[in-house]
């Protein structure tokens, strides 16, 4: 009987992607929000950052933005928050999306409309798709 050979397997190591939602009080910025948490139900390699925490200089919410070797700024609008956010931690968005102005969508106070959801998310997933 002869012994089993082991061969070594390549452990692959996914690239941590951070997503950060401006999470406005609009319809856009709220599409953000569960665009984030969709990907987080989706892939395990998500690092969901926080918005506020960043300008606000919060330390444990400094570090976790740094944790991610990649992020995506994802604006409702084109004042652009979520980029803003990043830029006050230092932390430049490798890609940015602007949701008003990407996807055409107009700004309003209708916080549940799913409008452009689909499309949003689908163009967040091409870009982790990418990414790995």
């Amino acid at each position: 009987m002869s012994e089993a050979q082991t061969v070594p397997c390549e452990v692959s190591k996914k690239k941590v992607i951070g997503l950060l939602p401006c999470s406005g009080a609009c319809n856009v910025g709220m599409m953000t929000t569960r665009c984030v948490i969709d990907m987080i139900d989706t892939y395990d390699n998500i690092n969901f950052v926080c918005a506020l925490g960043l300008p606000l200089g919060i330390p444990n919410i400094i570090n976790n933005a740094k944790k991610s070797e990649y992020h995506i700024a994802l604006n409702g609008c084109e004042v652009e928050c979520a980029t803003k956010a990043l830029k006050s931690a230092n932390i430049e968005a490798d890609t940015v999306i602007v949701v008003t102005k990407d996807f055409e969508i107009k700004k309003n106070k209708q916080f549940r409309s799913l409008e452009g959801q689909k499309e949003l998310e689908d163009r967040v997933e091409q870009i982790i798709n990418q990414i790995l």
